[in-house]
Order: structure tokens, then C-alpha cells, then sequence
């Protein structure tokens, strides 16, 4: 009987990682439903589950009709069926690429909330998210019309017209490879100058960077495509192989990306070491206010930058800002009384 060969292995990598990003989104959902902070970069990220879930159940079909992962001398004769194949193959890239995109503005707009006053930041921000926009309707479309009519992306015989796909292909993930790294890259830049412990901002900005994991999936399948591009019309790709569902893996890593603050919150539950509680003790020169205004907003919640709706006016800040410093009134004159009493002590 013949051997499955690594098909078993392509299924455990599209099942295993949706189920993973499934949990940790209903996580993040189901805090900000307690905390009411829910907004729209969380519909956002909904969205992206959701499609995420149909990627999976498209691509377990993929895999199944086209034998991926058998040896080619495993494989029935007379299969796969190609039509069967490219059919699944289309409807795949259709769905692929609008993950990664709302994946990543949804991140955007969490980072927007830091409400830096950077304009070249917030511009940044916004540049991206426009980019992604287009991104998003550019890839589907040119997906969906590949080829026209339609249906000739799964029928090469019937008469009509077909695009480049290796271009579109090349493009797409060139894309993908470049928005990854920029989006990976801004919230070093938004949180370098933010006054936090060197271990706290460390891993605030570790978490933040976990796209860069998303980029380093996408340059291997880059470079798996370059691979198979090159090869004579003559041959076929071998299908022991597990290529084809690294798309999945990387969409689904792109949303745990997404949702590295709670990842790290999930972890402190267990690991006491990733629990990063702002120090409160500490007072704040007032020659600073509006940096410990900015300071104090993002650590009180334990540096989780999946941020609340903060809402605060002027006044609001006023308030705030004379709390602190009467808190630190209070404390210095404590120690001054402690200070005189334990001198009198000393001359008696």
C-alpha cells in the first residue's frame, strides 16, 4: 500500500496554526468585551479569523485533490485531476492576501492609539495603512481576473486570455515581504524615546516585532517560487514537499503577530518573569509633563499596548498632573518628618 508521505505533515501545519491564532484571537476579543474597550482594529482582526477559517478549509481541499506530500510514484495514475487543482489553487489566492492586509491594518491602528505626536510617525502610520488598502483591493481583483473569463483559470482550453502569474505572484509577495518589514520595524521607532524600565521596553518592543516572523516565512516562499519558476515546462514540481501550505502558516502568523500584547499577557499568567508592571513609585520631573502624561497612559495597564479608548481632555490632564505632584509633595515631606524625628531620637 502506498504511503501517504508528508500529506499528513501538510495538514497538521494548516490545522495546527489556525487553531492557535483561533484561541489567541478569541482572547483578545473576549478581554476587550470585559474591559469595553472593544474597537474597530478588533472587527478588523475578526474579519481576518474569519477568512482565515474558510483559507483552512480551502486549502485542506488543495492539499487533499492534489496529493501534497505523496511521492510522485505514490500518486494514483491518472491523478490529480488538474482542474480540480487549479480550482482550489485560485480560490486559494483569492483569499490569501486581504488576510495579511487587514491583519497588518488592524496593527496600525492599535499603534495609531499610542497617539504619538510625531507627525512623521503618524504619517508613517497612515501611509501604510493607504498602502495596505490598495494592496488589499489590488490583490483580490487581480486574482479573481487572472485569467478572463474566469473559469479559464481552472479550464485552460476554453478560449480567452490569461495574465502573467509569476509577475503576479512576484509582485504580491514582494509586497507582502516589503509592508512586513516597515510595519515590523515602526514600533521600535514610536517607543524608543518612551520613558519604561530597559526590560519593559525591551518586551514591548519584542512583541511588537513579531511580523518579522510573518517576513521571514514570506522570503522562503519567495524563494520556493524562484525555485519552481526555473524549472523546464517539461518537469513537475516534486509534490513531497509541504510549499503549499506555508501561505496558511504565514497568515496566521501574521495574526498572532497581530496579537503579541496578549500573547505576553497569556504568558505572565504562567511565567512570572514576563509580567512587566511600571514601577509606581517613581515621580516624574515636572519639567516633562506632557512625556509623563504619555509615560503613565501607556504603563498602566502593565505595558499592554492593545491601548484603551483613553478620552482625555485638558482638564482631565490638569487634574492628573496635580494629583502627581501632590502625591510627590506628600511623599518628600513624609520623609522629611521621618528625617527630624530621627534626629531628635539621636539627640536625646
Amino acid at each position: 500500500m502506498a504511503g501517504t508521505g508528508l500529506q499528513p505533515v501538510n495538514i497538521f501545519l494548516i490545522i495546527f496554526p489556525f487553531l492557535s491564532s483561533f484561541v489567541i484571537v478569541a482572547v483578545r476579543i473576549w478581554r476587550k468585551l470585559k474591559e469595553r474597550t472593544y474597537a474597530i482594529e478588533d472587527t478588523l482582526l475578526v474579519i481576518a479569523e474569519a477568512l482565515l477559517a474558510v483559507l483552512t478549509a480551502t486549502t485542506w481541499k488543495f492539499i487533499l485533490v492534489s496529493y501534497a506530500g505523496y511521492h510522485a510514484e505514490d500518486i494514483p495514475v491518472r491523478a490529480p485531476d488538474r482542474t480540480d487543482v487549479a480550482y482550489w489553487r485560485h480560490t486559494n489566492s483569492i483569499i490569501y492576501n486581504p488576510i495579511l492586509g487587514l491583519v497588518k491594518i488592524s496593527f496600525l491602528i492599535t499603534l495609531l492609539k499610542l497617539r504619538c505626536m510625531d507627525r512623521l510617525i503618524i504619517a508613517s502610520l497612515w501611509t501604510l495603512i493607504a498602502t495596505n488598502v490598495m494592496f488589499i483591493l489590488g490583490a483580490a481583483i487581480g486574482s479573481l481576473f487572472m485569467c478572463w473569463p474566469i473559469h479559464k483559470s481552472w479550464y485552460p482550453l476554453v478560449p480567452g486570455t490569461c495574465g502573467d502569474r509569476a509577475a503576479y505572484v512576484f509582485g504580491t509577495v514582494g509586497v507582502t515581504i516589503a509592508t512586513d518589514v516597515l510595519v515590523a520595524l515602526i514600533p521600535a521607532w514610536v517607543l524608543h524615546d518612551l520613558q519604561m524600565p530597559l526590560r519593559n521596553k525591551v518586551f514591548v518592543i519584542t512583541f511588537l516585532s513579531l511580523p518579522l516572523t510573518v517576513t521571514a516565512i514570506g522570503c522562503y516562499r519567495l524563494h520556493k517560487f524562484v525555485e519552481v519558476m526555473k524549472l523546464p515546462k517539461v518537469y513537475a514540481e516534486d509534490p513531497h514537499n509541504v510549499r503549499n501550505v506555508l501561505s496558511n502558516v504565514e497568515a496566521n502568523l501574521g495574526v498572532l503577530a497581530a496579537c503579541g500584547p496578549t500573547i505576553k499577557w497569556i504568558l505572565s499568567r504562567f511565567i512570572p518573569y514576563f509580567e512587566t508592571v511600571p514601577n509606581r513609585n517613581a515621580c516624574v520631573s515636572d519639567q516633562f509633563p506632557h512625556f509623563r502624561w504619555r509615560t503613565r497612559e501607556i504603563l498602566k495597564t502593565g505595558v499592554d499596548i492593545e491601548l484603551q479608548e483613553r478620552g482625555n481632555d485638558a482638564e482631565n490632564d490638569e487634574e492628573d498632573d496635580k494629583d502627581s505632584q501632590e502625591q510627590c509633595t506628600t511623599r518628600s515631606n513624609v520623609i522629611r518628618k521621618t528625617t527630624m524625628v530621627l534626629g531628635d531620637g539621636d539627640e536625646t
